[in-house]
């Protein structure tokens, strides 16, 4: 079950990160300095369609790295962030808020909403740079998870830098 709804939720990060058709490339614009210690009780995990994906071992929380590069003039961060959550039932937007990292703008977002008849807890930044979008996106099974897990999500985005 458990893969199932990342296989779904990797889609939706890709297919959603903006509502413009087009063809999105992956950026090779990152060091991702996560791969050579992560933290425990992190893991790795198949990333399906995404740039990176984590695993907390205890909570089950889920982290994602996606990036999607394209010119993009016509959407700012919070129609992309927003559009991200699409297709999720009984969304309630817990908190939106505006914060830099790497000296960027970046949008963040705090949510709740059933996925395939299951309740999650979301957590999501975006961040634009040189055409491409970058979502980090950190999933939980409830909102203690969530809080508790947020810190390493921060973490996690100061150990993947875009070049």
């Amino acid at each position: 079950m458990r893969h199932v709804f990342l296989f779904l939720f990797f889609i939706l990060l890709y297919s959603c990160s903006s509502s413009e058709p087009t063809n999105y490339k992956k950026s090779g614009e990152i060091i991702n300095n996560l791969k050579r210690n992560i933290p425990k009780p992190w893991k790795e995990i198949n990333a399906e369609a995404s740039d990176y994906a984590l695993e907390n071992s205890v909570t089950s929380s889920i982290f994602i790295l996606n990036s999607a590069c394209r010119k993009y003039e016509s959407s700012n961060l919070n129609t992309l962030t927003s559009s991200i959550l699409t297709g999720i039932e009984n969304l309630n937007i817990i908190e939106r808020t505006n914060s830099f990292y790497q000296e960027r703008e970046a949008a963040e977002v705090t949510a709740s909403g059933t996925l395939d008849g299951v309740q999650r807890y979301f957590k999501i930044i975006t961040v634009h740079k040189n055409n491409c979008i970058y979502d980090y996106v950190l999933i939980s099974t409830n909102q203690k998870n969530l809080v508790s897990d947020t810190p390493a999500l921060h973490n996690f985005l100061e150990r993947i830098i875009l070049k």
